[in-house]
């Protein structure tokens, strides 16, 4: 007989903790929005600026450096791209802008990764061997413009310098 009065005072507790939860819960229903907006580059936060014309920003919304007659901007004249066994400097190819927030700084690193020997500065060319990978403190509503060399020793007429260029930004100035 114990047990069966235990098991119904456990019974009527379960119903008494269930209508008391249920007491307290009202249900509802809401809409929130997340808006995200996509910009073309010269409307982001970091701005990458083609400066020559062998750099342009394609219908992707991409960075394209193109040193040949498949160039958007190429013109009879202009050439059909560099010559084997040579090593040439480009300087202001690009600008990396930082129109982030006010009064921050940030660490702009580019790296490169492909075919051929292509390397990057800041600045005007001073004889400095260029990187590979690249660390650009940029300062509020500074431009730093970023020049190229590209080295084809070793390549003959017809091949091609493929890669491709990463850009990555963190808060404050780089090491």
């Amino acid at each position: 007989m114990r047990k069966i009065i235990g098991l119904f005072a456990l019974m009527i507790g379960l119903l008494v903790a269930v209508a008391a939860s249920s007491a307290h819960f009202a249900y509802f229903t809401a809409d929130r929005e997340v808006s995200i907006l996509i910009v073309p580059d010269d409307n982001e936060l970091i701005d990458l600026r083609p400066i020559q014309p062998y750099a342009y920003i394609n219908d992707n919304g991409m960075l394209v450096i193109d040193l040949s007659k498949y160039n958007e901007n190429w013109e009879p004249g202009f050439g059909m791209g560099v010559s084997p066994n040579s090593t040439y400097v480009f300087e202001e190819v690009f600008g990396v802008s930082n129109d982030l927030w006010e009064n921050v700084t940030i660490c702009m690193h580019i790296t490169y990764s492909g075919d051929g020997g292509v390397k990057f500065f800041t600045g005007d060319y001073t004889g400095q061997p260029g990187e590979t990978t690249l660390d650009v403190t940029i300062m509020p509503g500074e431009v730093v413009k970023i020049g190229m060399i590209l080295d084809s020793t070793d390549l003959e007429e017809g091949d091609a310098i493929d890669g491709q260029l990463q850009f990555y930004a963190e808060y404050g100035a780089c090491d």
